[in-house]
């Protein structure tokens, strides 16, 4: 019945071939927005896997590495008080330091 609303011609073919038609005709007419939706799905996928690999290999993932650079950013919130300034500051070379090095 909603359906009905947004293209009136299910409508028309539920009064002729019946429910079941209407069905195979509804996945008929979405299924360019399901193949969309898997090529968006696999893209996502691959970025977060893409993700994961680079933080796994990161630098950042070494004990001392992450001691030494979480307590500069751990003395640059005690000295400044900015959570903000020092997250932003120091974060980034804790995070992207694979790329760095």
């Amino acid at each position: 019945m909603a359906l009905a609303l947004l293209a009136p011609e299910f409508a028309m073919l539920v009064q002729f071939g019946g429910i079941e038609v209407a069905f195979a005709f509804l996945l008929l007419y979405l299924k360019p927005t399901l193949l969309w939706l898997q090529a968006k799905y696999s893209e996502l996928e691959v970025k977060l896997f893409t993700a994961y690999l680079s933080f796994t290999q990161s630098a950042s993932t070494k004990p001392s590495v992450f001691i030494t650079q979480a307590t500069f950013c751990c003395a640059a919130l005690a000295i400044t008080g900015s959570m903000a300034f020092s997250f932003s500051f120091f974060m980034p070379a804790l995070l992207f330091n694979s790329v760095l090095i």
